[in-house]
């Protein structure tokens, strides 16, 4: 059997999506994927390669800004993934995403809140990817008339606390309304932070959105944490398509390019770029206890007690807030889960009715197709193709 490695670092949000995105190619051509967690000293490379006898590796190795010794993997062909392609020799084929594309749907969703004022947040330590979204989110306000304020933190990278003061001090001196872009969720969590200790209502004085959609993160910030997605499976897609083209002999794919890149997948919105048409406590914590529990069979009437009035006066309330009422943002969120997991090919049909809060498969069913216009099948086809 043909084999390839995979190092990957386990702590890395993305992870799970790029490792699905090279199976789903290995498993057409008959490889198997053997991933390796973190990436391992020179010496031990060597003694991997010697021991699987791979046709080739993908590789995530570590820190962006070190230069690469590319022959600790012998003859084997590589494609590095993930790595500033700038500190990569120019024979070396690698797969990053798009950080301009991504920097450039951030402008456009918050220029779509109507604030005036802008500002981003760079991540703590330096990071190619988090100075490209800088320069294109600035870029791309400038192109539209618009201003955008940088932080700048001149505390030491792993002086948290330092961090964190800067970082509240900046927001409370920024003109308010302002709507953030944050480098990746990490950072947007740490500003969604700074803005609650500093009494600034999120996001009517400061709307935030980050970058990876990891929801461990972006469920549990208050409120939660609006994301763009990036498109981590099509990233692993093109690093495993790559590698089968050099092991082919072919000089890369798309006209013999060595360096490829992948873009945002989706904006997921959450409340914390969500403007109610009026600003309501009661609204906000309604939407939140929706995010947090539709897909746990939450019914409307458990919102609406939150009101203290008559439930077709909240539905009301709720309504002239958001547009919608209370059950159609449940059946959103449902709706948004169920798109999730069957992104994932592995996923049993039958079995997502159980984590999108439908008591049986066949509801879920009826809903989606009503809603979508496809059967769950058709979708799931359409967007693993």
């Amino acid at each position: 059997m043909n084999v390839i490695l995979y190092f990957q670092p386990s702590s890395k949000t993305s992870a799970p999506g790029k490792l699905a995105g090279v199976q789903e190619i290995a498993e057409k051509n008959g490889w198997h994927v053997q991933s390796i967690d973190g990436f391992p000293p020179a010496g031990n490379i060597r003694k991997l390669v010697n021991f699987w006898k791979p046709i080739g590796a993908i590789a995530e190795c570590g820190n962006e800004h070190t230069e690469i010794d590319t022959r600790i993997f012998g003859e084997i062909p590589v494609v590095f993934f993930s790595h500033n392609p700038k500190t990569l020799p120019a024979s070396c084929f690698s797969v990053s995403h798009d950080s301009i594309a991504t920097a450039q749907l951030a402008a456009k969703e918050l220029l779509m809140t109507g604030f005036e004022n802008f500002a981003f947040i760079p991540y703590a330590e330096r990071r190619y990817w988090s100075e490209e979204r800088q320069r294109g989110f600035c870029d791309a306000l400038t192109l539209n008339g618009k201003h955008c304020t940088v932080f700048k933190c001149k505390a030491d990278t792993t002086d948290v606390t330092g961090r964190q003061e800067a970082l509240r001090h900046f927001l409370t001196r920024l003109p308010k309304p302002c709507a953030v872009f944050a480098a990746n969720d990490k950072t947007a969590a740490e500003t969604v932070t700074a803005a609650r200790f500093e009494g600034l209502a999120v996001p009517d004085e400061i709307a935030v959105l980050g970058v990876d959609n990891y929801a461990q993160i972006c469920e549990h910030t208050v409120p939660p944490l609006s994301s763009i997605e990036l498109d981590f499976r099509r990233g692993g897609n093109l690093a495993a398509m790559l590698l089968l083209a050099i092991a082919h002999g072919k000089d890369g794919v798309q006209g013999g390019m060595h360096h490829l890149t992948f873009g945002p997948l989706r904006v997921v919105r959450r409340a914390s770029t969500r403007l109610l048409s009026a600003p309501d406590r009661v609204v906000r914590e309604a939407l939140e206890l929706i995010n947090r529990e539709a897909c746990q069979g939450l019914r409307s009437a458990k919102v609406a007690s939150l009101f203290p009035c008559s439930r077709r006066q909240a539905d009301i309330r709720f309504r002239n807030a958001t547009g919608h009422s209370i059950l159609e943002e449940i059946h959103a969120v449902q709706l948004e889960c169920a798109k999730q997991m069957l992104e994932d090919s592995n996923v049993q049909l039958k079995t997502i009715s159980d984590f999108c809060g439908f008591a049986h498969p066949n509801s879920l069913r009826k809903f989606f197709r009503a809603q979508t216009g496809m059967t769950m099948r058709e979708w799931r086809r359409r967007v693993n193709r």
